[in-house]
């Protein structure tokens, strides 16, 4: 009888304790506070906790039950495209689009197909690829070799971004523009927007910052004889000496 009470008040003492204390990680069931529990993520994905900047990669959980995203970096750094310049300032300035495909003999080109859900973001067969450009500084990139950044090397204070390509083209200039106001915003500086470029006060030293931007990529011809859209971006990032510089080159393809 003594034994049935006893066990009768640690159940209602369980049943009263709060959530977080009768949680025990490692049991393979997410509660209490915990991110996650063994293979039990509560749903999560790589694009659900980066807001869908990080399209792929695969989720896991620590043994302390909070979320590991090594894997969704690393799947993330592998579709940056490195830039052009001094080999140990490639990787000052990088840049993809969100949800695209590399071409293996084209290292700088991604294509998209009009009203695919991955990278066309309106996901109509609309004539348009919608598409999310995702611009980085500072990134540490495994596949660049001998690339430095960071005050200590001499290099990655970034105090300005100029776009060179597409001149013209206002609406993806503005793209490339709020990308570069984005990651600013995530490091703590500022980006003075003007015409074509923007300027970062305090120059952007060495943090690993990402920003993005939409763009628009129509296809060409007309509804039955539709051929690839394409467009061209150049941008050039520069250090406060003038000297340290990566220019970043990319085409966007959107297919029929």
């Amino acid at each position: 009888m003594r034994t049935r009470c006893v066990l009768a008040i640690f159940i209602l003492v369980l049943a009263a304790a709060p959530e977080h204390a009768r949680a025990a990680c490692g049991d393979g069931v997410r509660d209490g506070s915990e991110e996650c529990d063994g293979s039990d993520l509560g749903g999560q994905t790589c694009a659900s906790v980066t807001a869908g900047f990080v399209q792929g990669g695969t989720l896991s959980c620590n043994p302390d039950c909070t979320l590991n995203e090594d894997d969704c970096r690393r799947f993330f750094l592998q579709t940056l495209i490195p830039g052009r310049g001094s080999p140990k300032n490639r990787c000052q300035l990088e840049w993809t689009v969100a949800g695209t495909t590399p071409k293996s003999n084209q290292s700088t080109r991604r294509d998209c197909s009009d009203g695919t859900a991955g990278c066309d973001q309106d996901k109509s067969f609309n004539g348009v690829c919608t598409m999310v450009l995702q611009l980085c500084f500072n990134v540490p990139d495994p596949k660049v070799s001998g690339c430095t950044f960071g005050e200590q090397a001499g290099t990655g204070r970034v105090f300005r971004l100029d776009v060179l390509q597409p001149a013209g083209d206002q609406q993806v200039v503005a793209a490339v523009l709020s990308a570069a106001r984005d990651l600013a915003t995530a490091v703590g500086s500022t980006a003075s927007l003007g015409g074509s470029s923007a300027s970062f006060n305090p120059p952007i030293t060495s943090a690993f910052a990402c920003g993005q931007g939409t763009i628009h990529v129509p296809l060409r011809g007309t509804t039955g004889k539709q051929r690839p859209g394409k467009l061209r971006l150049r941008a050039r990032s520069s250090d406060n000496s003038g000297r340290m510089r990566s220019t970043g080159n990319l085409t966007v393809v959107c297919n029929p």
